[in-house]
This record gives C-alpha cells, sequence and structure tokens, in this order.
C-alpha cells in the first residue's frame, strides 16, 4: 500500500504537467463533489458507503455520508433432517466533518475536524438436529461475517491536501489525530423461551492514522 501511494502521487505530478489551467479557481461558494475511495486505480465507495462535499464558502467545505452493509449466510444443518442455521449482520452509520481550505488553488492544503457515528448488530441461529435445540445468538462476541455488535462513536482532527488533477477532478489524502469509543451490545443467547445475556464492555482507541487509500472527488 505504502508503493502504491508513492506511485499514484509520482503520476499526479507528472499527469499536471500534461494540463495547462489556471493556478487559482477550482472551488467557490457552492461547489459540490461526490466522493469515492481510490484504491488499486479503481474508484470503490467511501467509507463503506456513500459520501459528499459541499462548499459553504470558498474556504469552508462541508463532507458527509452514510455507512451501510448487510451481509447474510446460510449455514446448512450436515445430515438428512434437522434445521439449517442462518448468520447475519447489519451496520448503519453517518459521518461528517468540516475541512477549511488555505487556498483554492490547483493543490489545496486544509484543515478541520470530523465525527462518525456507527451501529452494528449481529444475528446467528444455529443448525440443529431438532428444531428444539436451535439457539438464536445476537452480538456474539466473536463477531459474524466479520461485524461484532456494538456502538462505536468517534472524532477526529484532520490535516490534509486536495490536488486538482484537472478542474473538476481531485485526489487528496489526510492525516487524522482520532480518538474513537466501542460500546459492545450485549451477546444474548436464547433457546425456547430462556435468554441468557453476557455484558461484553467497551474499547476505547486513540492515535494518529493515515487514510492509506486517496479520495477522489468528482467536481459538478
Amino acid at each position: 500500500m505504502r508503493y502504491f501511494i508513492f506511485i499514484s502521487l509520482a503520476l499526479i505530478f507528472t499527469v499536471s504537467g500534461l494540463f495547462a489551467q489556471e493556478d487559482t479557481g477550482y472551488f467557490k461558494d457552492g461547489s459540490k463533489a461526490v466522493l469515492f475511495q481510490f484504491n488499486a486505480f479503481s474508484p470503490n465507495s467511501y467509507n463503506g458507503g456513500v459520501g459528499g462535499k459541499y462548499f459553504v464558502s470558498e474556504e469552508f467545505a462541508i463532507r458527509a455520508g452514510l455507512i451501510f452493509a448487510n451481509a447474510k449466510q446460510t449455514l446448512p444443518f450436515q445430515g438428512t433432517a434437522g434445521v439449517d442455521g442462518e448468520s447475519s449482520a447489519s451496520q448503519y452509520g453517518i459521518f461528517a466533518a468540516v475541512e477549511k481550505h488555505l487556498t483554492d488553488s490547483r493543490i489545496s492544503p486544509y484543515i478541520g475536524g470530523g465525527f462518525m457515528l456507527v451501529s452494528t448488530s449481529t444475528e446467528r441461529e444455529t443448525a440443529e438436529a431438532d428444531p428444539a435445540d436451535q439457539q438464536t445468538i445476537k452480538n456474539s462476541r466473536g463477531g459474524e461475517l466479520g461485524y461484532q455488535g456494538g456502538s462505536e462513536f468517534g472524532f477526529a482532527l484532520l490535516g490534509g491536501f486536495e490536488f486538482f488533477v484537472i478542474k473538476n477532478l481531485s485526489l487528496g489524502a489526510e492525516y487524522q489525530l482520532y480518538y474513537s469509543k466501542i460500546s459492545r451490545k450485549d451477546e444474548e443467547v436464547t433457546q425456547g423461551n430462556v435468554t441468557v445475556t453476557f455484558e461484553q464492555g467497551s474499547t476505547t482507541r486513540m492515535g494518529l492514522s493515515s487514510s492509506g487509500i486517496l479520495t477522489l472527488a468528482f467536481y459538478f
């Protein structure tokens, strides 16, 4: 990934010499963009969802979006009878940030801050020979399909740059000084009419990170 970023930045600055455009005025009050994550030379979803940016003035931009994911897997009973199981997970969230751009030129550094709020739920029904033995496990401590049930809140201070390859297309990267807290949802194991609950606690994180993947913005 590190080499990909270096190569991508080198290509950006090489390509920039091919375009004869003015040095300022790349965005203005009311400029809008759709955001993507740029990975392996192809655009992907932004932060696991959809995102956009809107300039409320020539200096300040608001970016925001929605995070959503759903996954489901059938767990067949390994036998001639019995009942099949199923594993599923869902995730929903929002994120938003404010950017203060220091210039409106082709290379525009910015600073800012943002937050994220995400909720994840998981559920698994076991495959059993006798349907009466089937268990429903909500928010398993081990997670389901790569997801763990819980709520996450985080905020970060931002610092980065946006580079306009052409007038309506830019690439950007940033560092984030972040703090987040993940509160795990209680695990609930139900069999028949009996439900047993297990508390799972919370986790806090703080550190400095880079997005690692360039942000691709299409302005319109």
